[in-house]
């Protein structure tokens, strides 16, 4: 069964459109260009509408996370003014900092000549200025978020200097060690008169009570005492905060990260090592990539351009078509500029993964140049020009219309997914697809009309000069006898064409060749599958970043000496006011709640309010009963300056006399990459499970996120945009069966691009996601390609319309690979993980969609085909065939040959076109309904017999029927009848 009347319309629309560029080329071919050139002024914008790498980009849009953070911003809002204390801080905007480390790799830096140079390098970062909008000089302090002196610290400086001297209330945010050891040293009173050296730590340590829980966030690689006291660290940790609050203070700070960057790239020191970490970190690390990738895209366009120009030319002057090879790379060109230049003049953003789409969508755009240029070297070359255009237009625009479409609906479908940087790529995508789509009908068709007609008019491909047939001959055939051989350049031109019809296809028919390349494909199948269960999820921070850069090696740093002392989960209980906890009182609800929270896997201690409000309360002497609880904690606890970070711990109602909503920081430990999904699902269900409203969130649930959105998000997408793809392919290509194999292919290459990805040290998150949706739509044009081809033609064998698809796309589709792959391979320049990702997967994309194509895809349309000649015509066959016989019984007509009069391209003297005469009306009767077995009879008993020379005459048609000639001409396959309605 057939469903070809779509096929058939579009093919006959497209066949009537090539009439209208072939009359009328030159709009066709300037108005592009002027398009593009109005478009491409939206580049102008590039660099404001570049948006700098940050969490939210690699955030899925309905994340949980993103809608717990707006309610804790809304309970507990803390603005800059605000005293800064890390374990309320849930907002890490321009906050950074320096981790110190010996020279020496682990070493201890708990000695005075470390801290020594620790100090300078903290002083130099504290000097370092910029200018603000009024020309103004800014240093640190000037825009640092202020700390409040701990009571202990100033404790220790009364002791260390006299009872009455006073200090600072608050100083900027930093390592109190630090700042404390630069006051020792800038004093002169006489107990720092001493050399520095006979100053220990120790002793300064006992100064000041630390115990092995006061500093453990500031100093990492910690080893600690018999007393449980700390006796060495191997890293100290330099932290830091900026206001901006502001769009001015917030320009500032950027411009002061910029510059402490800057300064520490420069940074060396005998004594100490730093490593720091900046709110522009990975906004400035990953523009490297993002340079990296611009400066690639002319090296790319010319190699790309180079190996068109190859791929389009043979040994013949005439036949080569270079400047058509060079019109479909600017083609593809222009189709990216239009795109980018639209969305840019609209207000779109840009991302650094954006910056991938031309080398993806460049390479692809070109592969639709060799399906149009094989089509049009199968038609006949003594055809009218219009009649050839309109052949090449029909035959080769239903199968770019088709990967078109299934290249627009992947991309489009990845617009659908939850990853706003995923979104963008794929909006410059389907656009730049779209516009390639256009461009290729528009442009590149004129572009393919002017080359044509100067190869019809025997002109020189490169100056368009006359070539006389002499000439031609001399330069294609390499000698200069005109013989009957003449012009050879048809030949070598379809070498790999002829090569996929007949030796590859025999390989392919080949019984034994097919139990091996099926016990194969299952074993692809059963590693892949494999590979599946294996497969790891998320994207992980150091891995947006390229691999020399230093915030890669930051990271590592945290890693290695703070990993045991993460951030603070939030955990706050909320609508208060509102639950009946009689007869039991709030607090001990609320204590209740806490401990759920707390020495969990990832978890230990609390830095509760209620607690240290208990305490308080015990030590006044004071009782608390339900009537005055809220009064007592509110103008009693919280009033004293020794409580002031609890402020912004708890909410009351409006009126004051209730308590609305309470925070708890739970330190977090021994979170990783590895676990991070898992610690937050543990937290969230005990939130979900607790008696009272409750919310949480830590810094790290945004990155978490991704870990549960990218498995379903992928898989969902690859459903939508696998079912879309299968109606494509259903309703444009002829044969259901050849549809039904396309799908298949699609299951196929994404179980194996997510099985062998595993093995290739790629990981399931948003960029290999993007590429595997992505994927349906690439992995399908070859299989498309190959399958439109097979169903074409009726009462045709299997085995036939394999071989006349392999030699239809078969150079194309190997040519339309490597080309892809050419032109991605620039993306190798990229050093970070997620360019490489890209690389990968799209590589993958190919290989096994080109695998697919040229040898899977064959073999099972052959063998589950369950079309081919009706009995009738098989009937009818076996009639033609003994009268042929009967007719032919004299030697002379037997060894007859058919000279192509109409095709000077194929000579009777080639062996390899030589066919007798009665195979070649046995052809003819084979391809026509037998009611026209009396029109041919009456033309074999005319024309046919010993009347014809062998080596002499042709064979005539009569009435209305034209020969249509395929590509190349074989002893098996003449030219067939056909009779134009």
């Amino acid at each position: 069964m057939r469903f070809d009347c779509v096929e058939r319309r579009f093919a006959r629309a497209f066949g009537a459109y090539s009439g209208l560029v072939v009359r009328h080329p030159l709009p066709f071919f300037i108005i592009p260009i002027l398009i593009t050139a109005f478009l491409s002024t939206g580049l102008l914008r590039h660099e404001q509408a570049f948006m700098k790498d940050e969490l939210e980009l690699y955030t899925p849009t309905d994340a949980k996370a993103r809608t717990e953070l707006r309610q804790l911003d809304h309970l507990f809002h803390i603005n800059d003014s605000d005293p800064f204390y890390a374990t309320r801080r849930y907002d890490i905007r321009r906050a950074g900092y320096i981790i110190v480390t010996h020279r020496e790799e682990d070493a201890d830096i708990l000695n005075p000549l470390v801290m020594h140079a620790a100090m300078q390098l903290w002083s130099i970062v504290q000097s370092l200025t910029v200018e603000d909008e009024e020309d103004r000089r800014i240093n640190y302090p000037s825009i640092c978020v202020k700390f409040p002196i701990p009571p202990e610290f100033s404790k220790a400086l009364h002791s260390l200097f006299a009872p009455n001297m006073t200090t600072p209330e608050e100083i900027c945010v930093s390592n109190p060690l630090v700042e404390i050891f630069k006051l020792l040293l800038v004093s002169d009173r006489s107990f720092l008169n001493r050399s520095i050296d006979e100053m220990t730590l120790s002793q300064f340590s006992d100064a000041i009570q630390f115990d092995s829980g006061g500093m453990t966030h500031l100093l990492g690689g910690i080893t600690l005492d018999d007393d449980k006291r700390i006796a060495g660290a191997k890293a100290m940790l330099l932290p830091y905060a900026l206001r901006h609050s502001s769009d001015n203070e917030d320009s500032v700070a950027e411009k002061w990260e910029v510059r402490l960057a800057d300064f520490l790239l420069q940074y060396d020191s005998p004594i100490i090592r730093a490593s720091w970490w900046t709110y522009e970190t990975l906004a400035a690390e990953s523009a490297r990539d993002r340079l990296q990738l611009i400066n690639m895209l002319l090296p790319c366009f010319i190699c790309v351009s180079i190996y068109t120009v190859i791929c389009c030319c043979v040994f013949s002057w005439r036949r080569s078509r270079p400047w058509l090879a060079i019109g479909g790379v600017f083609s593809a060109a222009m189709a990216i500029a239009s795109a980018v230049g639209i969305l840019l003049m609209m207000g779109y953003g840009m991302t650094s993964v954006a910056y991938s789409m031309p080398f993806i969508v460049f390479s692809v755009g070109v592969d639709n140049v060799f399906i149009l240029l094989s089509a049009w070297r199968s038609t006949p070359s003594t055809a009218s020009f219009e009649h050839r255009m309109e052949e090449t237009f029909a035959d080769a625009a239903v199968s770019i219309t088709v990967t078109s479409l299934t290249d627009l609906i992947s991309f489009g479908v990845g617009c659908a997914t939850p990853f706003p940087s995923v979104q963008m790529f794929c909006a410059y995508a389907v656009a730049a697809v779209i516009f390639t789509y256009i461009y290729q009908l528009t442009f590149f068709a004129a572009v393919m009309v002017f080359t044509n007609r100067r190869e019809v008019a025997n002109r020189h491909c490169l100056f368009f000069t006359k070539l006389s047939r002499s000439d031609a001959r001399k330069i294609e055939s390499g000698s200069g006898k005109l013989g009957a051989a003449g012009d050879r350049s048809f030949e070598k031109n379809s070498v790999l064409a002829r090569f996929f019809r007949t030796t590859y296809s025999d390989l392919l028919l080949n019984p034994m060749v097919r139990v091996v390349i099926l016990t194969l494909f299952v074993g692809y199948l059963a590693i892949a599958s494999y590979g599946c269960t294996k497969v790891k999820l998320g994207l992980e921070p150091n891995d947006l970043l390229p691999d020399n850069s230093y915030g890669k090696r930051t990271l590592q740093m945290a890693e290695k000496y703070f990993s045991d002392y993460g951030s603070s989960l939030h955990v706050w209980m909320y609508n208060l006011s509102e639950n009946d906890v009689a007869p039991r009182r709030i607090w001990n609800v609320l204590e209740k709640e806490i401990e759920l929270y707390e020495h969990t896997e990832f978890t230990g201690g609390s830095d509760s309010w209620l607690r240290t409000f208990l305490a308080f309360v015990k030590q006044a002497g004071l009782l608390i009963t339900p009537e005055n609880f809220v009064y007592i904690l509110r103008n009693v606890f919280l009033s004293q300056p020794q409580f002031t970070k609890y402020n912004r711990d708890v909410v009351f109602t409006a009126d004051g006399e209730a308590l609305d909503a309470s925070r708890i920081p739970v330190q977090l430990r021994h979170v990783g990459s590895a676990n991070q999904s898992r610690a937050m699902r543990l937290f969230r269900r005990l939130a979900e499970t607790s008696e009272l409203q409750t919310g949480v969130y830590a810094d790290f649930f945004q990155f978490a996120e991704q870990y549960n959105a990218v498995l379903p998000g992928t898989l969902s997408s690859i459903a939508y945009a696998g079912i879309a793809v299968v109606a494509v392919s259903l309703i444009l290509i002829p044969e259901p069966v050849a549809s039904l194999w396309v799908s298949f292919s699609i299951v196929s290459i994404n179980v194996g691009i997510l099985g062998f990805m595993t093995f290739w040290s790629v990981r399931l998150d948003f960029i290999s996601m993007v590429t595997i949706v992505m994927s349906i739509g690439f992995c399908v044009d070859f299989a498309a390609h190959l399958a439109y081809n097979f169903a074409k033609g009726d009462n045709i064998e299997a085995s036939e319309r394999m071989r006349n698809a392999l030699y239809a796309v078969g150079a194309p589709i190997l040519m339309s690979a490597s080309s892809t792959i050419l032109g991605v391979s620039f993306m190798a320049s990229a050093e970070s993980y997620v360019f490489r990702s890209f690389l990968k997967t799209i590589i993958l994309v190919i290989l096994l969609g080109a695998l697919h194509g040229l040898v899977i895809l064959p073999v099972l349309l052959t063998m589950f085909y369950c079309g081919g000649e009706s009995k009738a015509t098989k009937d009818h066959l076996e009639k033609v065939e003994q009268k042929l016989q009967a007719q032919y019984a004299n030697p002379a007509a037997r060894t007859a040959s058919i000279q192509f009069l109409n095709n000077p391209d194929l000579y009777s003297t080639s062996t390899e076109y030589s066919l007798s005469t009665m195979e070649f009306n046995k052809k003819i009767a084979s391809s026509q309904p037998p009611e026209y077995e009396e029109t041919i009879q009456n033309s074999l008993t005319t024309f046919g017999g010993p009347a014809i020379a062998a080596n002499t005459s042709a064979i005539m048609i009569p009435m209305r029927a034209k020969l249509k000639y395929p590509t190349t001409m074989r002893r098996d396959q003449p030219p067939e009848i056909y009779y134009p309605s």
